[in-house]
């Protein structure tokens, strides 16, 4: 059974696995390979897979990194890639620091035109683009709010429908590029979420495009892709040779691991040890 996209505490304030509560849980849920994947960070990988060898689970290297592709926002999973590579470290540098950097933009320029922000000081970092929306949202009226969306989203939708130029993730295709420089696979998560301006589906045109540019596979099994869904995404999958993976998206002990089995997930024979 086979976990390929969990978070660690290395992702800052959104997720709470311990590298070593991580591993007891894999190894007591009967996992034999679980992928770590914080958000543009390998901080806690190595910890991990420590952790991993003593308890009988193998712990792949990954990162699930904030990206872009004709103009949607995807977010971009890289496996295999030694977690220390500096190449690797500087992709992730660069994400933070440029994400940092809009916000800060942001901050000015949502303050220029009269918006209320207060308290995104108040904080041991600096804020990044999401936190600038979550906080636009819950002190401001946006116009255009959709019914029943997030605050976070809402705050985002209003910042790319307004500000469009203001946040710059990198592109896709530059983060494949990077991954297979150092040998490693990049993976489309989550093409089937819908989570407001986040993550709207994929559609196969989106990952056509994508297959072309180089990605190596998609995340088919994931918590919210009902059976219609996976059977679609399978058969995309196939269609443009894409790899199949799939992950819980799990963040703390109270979200529970996936245990996809691993005949299902092509990906694995080319993770394993």
């Amino acid at each position: 059974m086979i976990d390929l996209h969990i978070h660690t505490n290395a992702t800052p304030h959104h997720a709470t696995w311990t590298p070593v509560a991580l591993a007891v849980a894999a190894a007591a849920r009967g996992l034999t390979m679980i992928a770590v994947t914080d958000h543009n960070t390998t901080a806690n990988v190595i910890t991990t897979a420590m952790a991993g060898m003593h308890y009988g689970v193998q712990v792949v290297s990954g990162v699930e990194i904030d990206s872009a592709f004709n103009g949607k926002l995807w977010h971009t999973l890289v496996y295999g890639v030694d977690p220390e590579a500096p190449a690797l470290l500087d992709l992730c540098a660069e994400v933070v620091n440029r994400n940092a950097s809009d916000a800060a933009q942001l901050l000015r320029d949502l303050a220029a035109a009269g918006f209320r922000l207060p308290n995104l000081g108040d904080r041991d970092r600096p804020p990044t683009v999401a936190d600038v929306a979550l906080t636009l949202a819950r002190h401001n009226d946006l116009p255009g709010r959709v019914a029943g969306e997030g605050d976070e989203e809402a705050g985002m939708r209003f910042i790319l429908t307004h500000f469009a130029a203001a946040y710059r993730p990198l592109s896709v295709d530059e983060i494949i590029s990077v991954a297979h420089d150092l040998g490693g696979l990049a993976v489309l998560a989550h093409p089937g979420r819908d989570k407001g301006i986040y993550a709207i589906p994929a559609t196969e045109d989106d990952i056509a495009a994508l297959a072309a540019a180089g990605l190596d596979g998609i995340e088919v099994y994931y918590p919210t892709h009902d059976a219609a869904t996976r059977e679609w995404l399978l058969a995309v999958a196939a269609r443009y040779s894409l790899l199949v993976s799939g992950g819980s998206d799990s963040h703390h002990p109270h979200q529970a691991l996936a245990t996809w089995p691993a005949k299902d997930l092509t990906m694995v024979s080319r993770l394993r040890r």
